[in-house]
């Protein structure tokens, strides 16, 4: 094979590059079987309040080696990519294999598969070419007085290789924006910035910030409505918490006592599609295995972990296609599925409840019972069937157990927020009626 031309971004190597490289690395390999992911990062941010500026560029690089040798697992992660220092990154992951057992059910890395057709695009020349300056302008566009914002973006560029014949490649952008006025905010992310409308974002903000009569925190609101974004945020602790690999395997989550039962309400439904456009895609995971929609909750059942192939082997399941490296598996294209309220409809349905702007702070207390607490901000009372007066932020402390059992309805609208890793994927989800909620203390 000959060597592809040398000519790379600033900050970022060719994919091509990439790609030439690991594959001659998989080759040289002594071990039976090797597995090379590289994952080229550039990421930047600039954060405005008022006429305060800060900002931040950086470039970052990963690279995952992992063998099957006689049948035992060695892993190796580095960040160094000429083709010696991978030569010794394999050396590396095989000597960590030998004094490891073998993997029972793990037969081989995963083969070749056809890709599939009408990929949507994920790779916008917009946001590559984003600088801190043209970032900064964008938001100085959006934002009124004693408003806050922040934009982040990235471009990354993923391959993989194994000896199995599998390479895939893929560059992929991502850009998120969040603003606030007072306590409220709002936030929304794409993949390509002419689908990010920056200037709706701010409007929605707005709509949600208030005047400055203040009603008292209740003791026990009948019913809690969450945004979106806050929404969004359950989603994400749920999903990191219950339904990655790692808590399934440290036996942390609660779907081992409930995979298969019903414990939620029968209106909620989570998936995890990478294929849908509607998201953040992205084609495949960091085993090089192709995407493809999975329920992790079906009307209310918790179907399954997210899996990569070796914690599948592990556990007895079926892979998901879900390996974020590190031996862990992680679902990250989620969609908690809409209903048919629209905002309206919520609001005057929950009258004399709370509505939620956002959460931050979100921990879990007791996994198995996925007891958790968070900070509620930009709450407002739900007063004759619309936002009424503010109320002090509150610590929030409950179960998702409980909180999702029954739920009093479901919006129609989605937003949709980055993973946490930035650019693989995101997060969609509508906002959410909860009929009751646990302990309500101010901040």
């Amino acid at each position: 094979m000959s060597s592809p031309r040398r000519e790379r971004r600033p900050g970022l190597a060719s994919i091509e590059e990439i790609a030439y490289l690991i594959h001659g690395a998989v080759q040289r390999s002594a071990a039976d079987e090797t597995e090379i992911a590289w994952i080229e990062l550039q990421r930047g941010r600039v954060a405005a309040r008022g006429q305060r500026m800060s900002e931040e560029l950086a470039t970052e690089r990963t690279i995952l080696t992992r063998v099957i040798d006689r049948g035992r697992v060695g892993s190796y992660r580095t960040g160094a990519g000429e083709p010696g220092e991978l030569d010794n990154a394999v050396r590396l992951a095989v000597a960590q294999s030998r004094v490891r057992q073998p993997v029972p059910g793990l037969a081989h890395l995963p083969a070749e598969a056809a890709a599939g057709n009408g990929q949507p695009e994920i790779h916008d020349r917009a946001i590559a070419d984003l600088t801190i300056e043209s970032a900064a302008n964008l938001l100085r566009d959006v934002l009124e007085p004693r408003e806050s914002a922040e934009l982040q973006w990235c471009e990354a560029r993923v391959a993989l290789c194994n000896s199995r014949s599998v390479r895939r490649k893929a560059g992929v952008t991502a850009i998120q924006i969040s603003v606030a006025a007072g306590s409220a905010s709002a936030t929304s992310a794409a993949r390509r910035l002419d689908e990010l409308d920056a200037g709706e974002v701010g409007e929605r903000a707005r709509a949600r910030a208030s005047g400055s009569e203040r009603a008292a925190l209740p003791e026990r609101p009948l019913s809690l409505v969450l945004s979106p974004e806050a929404s969004i945020s359950l989603v994400e602790l749920l999903a990191e918490t219950s339904f990655s690999a790692r808590a399934y395997h440290d036996g942390t989550s609660f779907l081992r006592e409930h995979l298969g039962v019903q414990v939620f309400d029968r209106s909620l439904h989570l998936r995890d599609d990478a294929t849908d456009p509607a998201g953040l895609p992205f084609p495949f995971d960091l085993e090089g295995t192709l995407k493809r929609p999975v329920d992790l909750i079906r009307d209310g059942i918790p179907r399954t972990p997210a899996l990569d192939q070796r914690q599948a082997a592990i556990l007895g399941l079926p892979s998901t296609a879900h390996a974020i490296g590190g031996n862990n598996a992680r679902a990250e294209h989620l969609f908690l599925e809409p209903g048919e309220l629209r905002e309206a409809e919520i609001l005057e349905a929950a009258e004399g409840g709370l509505w939620v702007s956002s959460l931050s702070g979100l921990e879990t207390i007791d996994p198995l019972r996925l007891r958790f607490r968070a900070r509620a901000h930009g709450a407002r009372r739900i007063e004759q069937g619309r936002l009424g007066r503010p109320v002090p932020g509150f610590r929030w402390e409950d179960s998702l157990l409980r909180a999702f059992a029954d739920l009093g309805g479901i919006g129609c609208a989605s937003q949709r927020r980055l993973s946490p890793d930035g650019y693989l994927g995101g997060i969609s989800a509508p906002a959410v009626w909860l009929r009751d909620v646990g302990d309500l203390t101010p901040l």
